[in-house]
């Protein structure tokens, strides 16, 4: 009865070392490659690329070049209500000549807007303001000691949307 009991354990210690620990050991396999492959997928997949911007605007966030000889302001808006205004570091004198151009596009206008743009010189006086209603590109050239010298650009915005660029360059 000892030598059965035995080759019974001995089978059993086979069958369970031979069949059994061999799926373990595929089990355990087969769930390391689906952990794998499900973290690969989540992080692959979970991964969200910026937006594509071709003119690299930001919504409602206003562009800003300001240098001596040139000031720039860009924005593309979509609801856009806000105040800004800025201080600019354009020198010029009374022999000068200033280039200005404004570019309004894809604009969309409601009863309730009603945006515009202000520049104003070193008095304090404006000398700009054109109230921003539909597209338009436009320029002028005009002597410094006409207008005085542009020191501020101020963008008083209710509700707009569009796309709007503005440039002021010394000559």
């Amino acid at each position: 009865m000892k030598n059965n009991k035995k080759v019974i354990e001995m089978g059993f210690q086979r069958v369970n070392q031979g069949i059994f620990s061999h799926q373990r050991d595929c089990h355990v396999g087969l769930v390391f490659i689906l952990a794998a492959m499900t973290c690969f997928l989540l992080l692959i997949g979970g991964c969200v690329a910026p937006p594509d911007y071709s003119d690299g605007l930001l919504e409602n966030i206003p562009a800003i070049v300001d240098e001596t000889d040139y000031f720039s302001l860009s924005l593309l808006g979509e609801d856009y209500s806000e105040e800004k205004e800025w201080e600019l570091s354009l020198t010029s004198d009374s022999t000068d000549t200033i280039l200005t151009t404004l570019v309004l596009a894809d604009l969309n206008i409601s009863n309730t807007d009603s945006s515009i743009l202000f520049m104003m010189n070193d008095s304090g006086d404006t000398i700009f303001q054109p109230i921003l209603l539909g597209n338009i590109v436009w320029s002028s050239d005009i002597a410094v000691n006409l207008i005085g010298s542009p020191k501020k650009i101020l963008f008083k915005g209710e509700n707009f949307t569009g796309r709007l660029e503005y440039q002021i360059l010394k000559k």
